[in-house]
């Protein structure tokens, strides 16, 4: 079975524009470029790349399949145990455009079985995960003179009749905001997204801080865990603990409910002569976003850019 393995490899890419894909032909020297593998996984496995970054797999050997992912930063979304041999899975990592499939397995009966699998199973059309996982951004927008950038349209739940895909919206955002695992996955998602934007001159000069929440415990529960996997992805200074919450908002109400920096200390020599990323979860009026921005250029930040998971739409018209 070993020697039939190294005899089966198989593969198919392409490069996918506007919804077309060109093949790579005999440009591809190996399936290692298409998925960027210095090895590959041990025993069986079969690997479907969508061109977003969303990928499908089977796979015989989970332990060794699993190290690879994280040698490679695939971020695995889900996974569950197919049969006794096999565990099947979603996830996301970073591609140049590309779309293929490569696998093994000891007979080409066996190997086109197991991409019908994957294919019935994530690719027929059926909503069968609980989070979206697009990664490009929606759209962007302008707020006091700098770009802002968001990954989705998000309707509040006072708006009724929305469809399936914006109640996975609501799912991510909700989730995210709650803490947990959401950190990770929204990270590997924003990462994914930036690739395709210009937003810094040099990583080392780039700095990622959140834009704090309205009480120290909601962001201690949001924002470390995106920071830290984000910053590593983007290869850029982690900024979660470059802004201290010295009094709560929910502290301050009556007080001062338009100012929403007064109650932050803000480390002046992590952002000064830094390009800045603001991120948060929903983009709303965009004040806060405003207000800390002034504020860290005020500080000598060379610039302020924000990236949102979702921005606020207002009714279904």
């Amino acid at each position: 079975m070993v020697e039939a393995f190294d005899m089966l490899i198989e593969y198919d890419s392409g490069m996918v524009i506007d919804g077309y894909k060109v093949p790579f032909g005999y440009e591809l020297q190996s399936f290692e470029e298409l998925f960027c593998l210095n090895r590959q996984p041990s025993g069986e496995f079969v690997i479907v790349l969508k061109e977003g970054g969303l990928f499908y797999f089977l796979s015989e050997n989970w332990s060794d399949f699993a190290e690879l992912c994280k040698d490679y930063d695939w971020y695995i979304i889900s996974h569950q145990s197919f049969n006794k041999q096999l565990e099947i899975g979603v996830g996301l990592m970073k591609t140049g455009g590309s779309a293929g499939w490569l696998g093994r397995a000891e007979s080409l009966e066996r190997l086109n079985m197991y991409k019908d699998i994957l294919v019935f199973s994530y690719d027929c059309g059926v909503e069968t995960e609980f989070y979206p996982y697009d990664t490009v951004f929606t759209g962007c927008c302008e707020i006091d003179g700098s770009t802002c950038h968001y990954v989705h349209d998000y309707y509040p739940t006072r708006i009724k009749n929305v469809d399936v895909h914006q109640k996975r919206i609501s799912n991510l955002i909700f989730r995210f905001k709650e803490g947990g695992h959401c950190g990770m996955l929204v990270a590997k998602i924003i990462s994914l997204c930036m690739k395709n934007i210009l937003y810094n001159d040099s990583p080392a000069q780039t700095i990622l801080i959140p834009i704090p929440a309205s009480t120290r415990e909601r962001q201690r529960k949001r924002f470390p865990v995106l920071c830290y996997h984000l910053s590593k992805w983007l290869n850029i200074r982690d900024g979660f603990q470059t802004i201290w919450i010295e009094q709560e908002r929910e502290e301050m109400k009556g007080i001062s409910h338009k100012d929403v920096v007064s109650n932050l200390k803000i480390k002046k020599r992590d952002v000064e002569g830094m390009d800045v990323i603001l991120f948060d979860d929903v983009l709303t009026s965009g004040e806060s976003y405003r207000q800390l921005r002034r504020k860290l250029l005020d500080l000598g930040a060379k610039s302020v850019i924000g990236i949102f998971l979702g921005r606020t739409v207002h009714s279904m018209d």
